[in-house]
């Protein structure tokens, strides 16, 4: 298998794995059983290697990777599962009430479309650029292997309207489902508008320790759990709004001390502080809801971790010894 071969599988299996397995959507063994992961790979892997392909094609930047990734969590928790809308699914919990409004679960959509933008898609995308830095500007896809993948994504997206939205009880307002659609395409027309270097490093070189940017994804990933997963006694625009507040000053800061070269273990420490609570909240899974194999995936990732960091702090090294002296 060729380099990008290789790169493209990494990509499509880290998503889901990522997303469904590590956070405790879909732990090992319901992962796993019955095949779901043969739906999950297209669905979570097809997008984020269609937001990556698309993005390097059009050349753009990671303005482009956050909208087309919002995109995506739109299209999979509003349009092909309908939990944006539903009152009873089963990870709302009392967000099925709290933050309800015209039929809609507005802090549930808001932080899921957060989490896919963020976990699904653009995290897997920066740890590809990270364990293969020779491909970071690279399509993996041909223009043919593009288009299977985009197929296989559109009929899973169908396959999961049909199954979770056409032959179950629970109707979604038809209005605000459409609105979905409209959203989507709007996110796309933005996607292909937004300048590559709108959220681009503004200094040649990180300005902060490695540490600080593993602190800094940890606590992004804290305060859209605590903003994003429970119902408070405050008005439900509170939390929503500390969420995107939460995000805004998360890309102030990268793109204020992230820096634009010789930052690679800068990138490696982000993130793998943004899955660091996932890691550590997996053994608790398993202890207190049964869910088998959450330490092991745990520990797999902790592995994972420390060895993009290696590659990170490798890649840098390499880089650092090619390059001319500094005058």
């Amino acid at each position: 298998m060729t380099e990008k071969g290789k790169a493209a599988w990494f990509l499509a299996l880290l998503s889901p794995i990522m997303a469904e397995m590590l956070s405790g959507s879909s732990p090992p063994l319901e992962f796993f059983a019955g095949l779901g992961f043969v739906f999950l790979i297209p669905l979570y892997g097809g997008g984020a290697l269609l937001v990556r392909e698309l993005t390097i094609r059009w050349d753009k930047g990671w303005a482009t990777v956050i909208s087309l990734g919002a995109a995506y969590g739109i299209i999979e928790e509003g349009i092909a599962v309908k939990s944006f809308f539903d009152p009873n699914w089963v990870d709302l919990g009392d967000l099925g009430v709290y933050g309800r409004f015209l039929e809609v679960n507005w802090v549930w959509s808001v932080w899921l479309t957060i989490f896919h933008s963020m976990i699904s898609i653009a995290l897997p995308i920066l740890m590809l650029s990270l364990w293969y830095p020779r491909l970071k500007r690279e399509p993996v896809l041909t223009p043919k292997q593009f288009k299977t993948v985009g197929w296989l994504f559109t009929i899973d997206v169908v396959f999961c309207v049909f199954l979770f939205v056409a032959v179950q009880d629970y109707v979604p307002p038809p209005l605000q489902y459409a609105a979905c659609f409209a959203v989507v395409y709007l996110l796309w027309r933005l996607a292909k508008k937004l300048p590559k270097g709108l959220v681009s490093a503004r200094h040649p070189e990180p300005s902060w320790h490695p540490v600080k940017f593993l602190a800094l994804g940890f606590a992004m990933m804290l305060a859209g759990m605590l903003f994003g997963m429970g119902a408070w006694e405050v008005h439900p625009a509170v939390p929503i709004l500390m969420l995107l507040l939460s995000c805004s000053v998360t890309l102030l800061l990268l793109q204020h001390k992230m820096g634009a070269t010789r930052n690679s273990v800068h990138k490696a420490c982000f993130a793998v502080g943004l899955i660091l609570l996932l890691m550590v909240a997996a053994p608790f899974h398993e202890l207190n809801s049964g869910m088998v194999g959450m330490t092991a995936t745990a520990m797999a990732f902790a592995i994972f971790s420390a060895l993009l960091m290696m590659r990170a702090r490798s890649y840098e090294s390499a880089v650092t010894a090619q390059a001319p002296p500094r005058v």
